[in-house]
């Protein structure tokens, strides 16, 4: 089932920029970036919040339905029992994605849901441990397009991940931000 997952995801993430670019039936899509700052809150990894670097690219099913993929990884230092750690996070996510679209165009707010893959990676004194896990995430947020065709976005989100890695139950909460970039006919 995580072998499946994981494909599933990496095709979505790679696929979804080359089908954004066809001009037939719903078509469309986005791929964009963005960066941001995670709580991880977990006792496991040292750490309580990490940098946060991510690629969303994604497929307009119809105006308001959209499958994107994710990938996202967060790193940083910290210290378990007086010992100082290395603690990676990484993701890849299918997500569901509805758009809402109010009366002003440039703005599109969204909630999203998906499952994927997190893989987390603790190290420290030349030894290292690791372990993954399949990951539920839920979140919403917006895009405030610009420019005079409109096809650039600001994209801003919250989302929740839920992950079990390490026998540890954890809810990552990220604030991301970024740019986004329509292609195809939408």
């Amino acid at each position: 089932m995580k072998r499946f997952l994981c494909c599933a995801a990496l095709v979505a993430l790679i696929g979804a920029p080359a089908l954004a670019g066809s001009t037939t039936g719903s078509g469309g899509g986005e791929i964009g970036f963005g960066f941001g700052q995670s709580d991880v809150g977990s006792d496991s990894t040292g750490v309580d919040t990490a940098q946060f670097l991510g690629v969303r690219g994604g497929y307009n099913l119809n105006k308001q339905f959209e499958v994107e993929g994710q990938f996202a990884s967060s790193s940083e230092n910290g210290e378990i029992a007086g010992t100082d750690v290395d603690t990676t996070m990484r993701m890849l996510m299918v997500n569901g994605v509805y758009n809402f679209y109010p009366t002003k165009k440039e703005i599109v707010p969204y909630v999203m849901a998906g499952i994927g893959r997190a893989d987390a990676e603790v190290s420290a004194s030349g030894s290292s441990v690791s372990d993954n896990s399949v990951a539920y995430q839920v979140g919403g947020g917006t895009r405030i397009f610009f420019g005079k065709t409109q096809r650039a976005a600001f994209r801003m989100d919250l989302s929740l991940l839920r992950d079990d890695t390490f026998n540890d139950s954890t809810t990552t909460k990220t604030l991301t931000a970024g740019l986004t970039f329509k292609l195809g006919n939408r």
